[in-house]
């Protein structure tokens, strides 16, 4: 599969994009399995926590970039107009169009051929209504073609009505072939693919080792809600193991695959700042501006810097280190 990680134009160019498939490769999601929602068709619940739109197109993307991989699991029938999953299915005659029919065993008769329902037959002690005979045999005088549609409208007997369907969530008419067939597949990282994730993942086990090695706690992807109500996303949530998990960390962590600007320094700052946090690290790969380093610098927020995901678990381990003997 071609390489496109030079390409500019590549999805995981995307910040949100690469905070997906860090999860991914911490083991946070195992895998990307598709929930067929009847007004929404096909959705990603744990891809959309992070990618919040075109997630689909995304998560396809990632597969022919060859960071997922991709096994078709189901097929699903969706609404050409809205993508809805949910369908009133309707029997049209196919000789006047009319919804007016009934289903059920047919008998022919074979002395002058005519055929309905054989409930209409019953109604009249089986005699025929077309020629007033009495039916004798099955497979003599009359056979049983089948299950089929009787239109009330003009009397057409049909084994097989035109099926419309007409999608409950927004009312459009169509037949089955002119709905969407889509292929339904659940998405995995593909480990296998080491050098590639590393320009875009870094691997926090070796960090995480060293601080419970100093007597710290360390939880990754962690989540803690403000004084605002805002629940906030920290890469590293840090304490000391003898004062447990408080409701805030002593120290956090955020990482960031991409050059660090101004924005990124205040995201953070605006974080800590709802929730009581201390001590804030930002880790830049490969580099952050002179901007983001004066305004880091400002705000009290240690800058680490690394050149790729390798030399990033060294300098931050110390970074960390140094903070929490600080």
């Amino acid at each position: 599969m071609k390489n496109k990680m030079s390409d500019e134009h590549s999805v995981t160019r995307k910040h949100n994009v690469r905070m997906l498939l860090q999860k991914m490769r911490d083991g946070i999601i195992k895998e990307l399995s598709a929930n067929i929602d009847p007004k929404l068709g096909i959705t990603y619940p744990d891809a959309e926590a992070d990618l919040k739109s075109d997630v689909q197109p995304t998560l396809e993307a990632l597969h022919k970039e060859g960071f997922l991989l991709k096994e078709q699991k189901e097929n699903v029938t969706l609404c050409r107009r809205c993508n809805g999953a949910s369908f009133k299915i309707m029997h049209r005659c196919p000789n006047c169009n009319s919804l007016n029919l009934r289903k059920g065993m047919v008998i022919q008769h074979l002395t002058c051929g005519y055929a309905n329902l054989e409930s209409v037959f019953a109604e009249h002690d089986y005699v025929c209504l077309k020629c007033k005979k009495r039916l004798r045999a099955l497979g003599v005088d009359y056979i049983k073609p089948g299950v089929q549609y009787v239109c009330n409208d003009c009397g057409n007997i049909a084994q097989n009505p035109i099926i419309s369907l007409k999608c409950w969530t927004c009312g459009e008419l169509q037949s089955i072939d002119e709905t969407r067939y889509v292929e339904v597949s659940t998405y995995t990282l593909d480990h296998s693919k080491r050098e590639l994730l590393a320009k875009v993942t870094f691997n926090l086990t070796p960090i995480i080792q060293r601080v419970h090695a100093l007597g710290w706690v360390a939880k990754k992807d962690y989540k803690i809600r403000g004084k605002s109500g805002v629940e906030h996303t920290f890469t590293l949530g840090l304490w000391q193991y003898e004062h447990g998990l408080r409701e805030a960390p002593e120290v956090v962590v955020d990482i960031h695959m991409d050059v660090v600007d101004d924005v990124h320094v205040l995201t953070l700052y605006a974080k800590i700042i709802d929730t009581g946090v201390k001590n804030a690290i930002l880790a830049a790969v490969p580099i952050a501006t002179e901007k983001a380093k004066a305004l880091a610098k400002y705000y009290d927020i240690t800058i680490v810097e690394a050149e790729d995901a390798d030399a990033l678990v060294e300098k931050l381990t110390l970074a960390i280190e140094d903070v929490i003997k600080s």
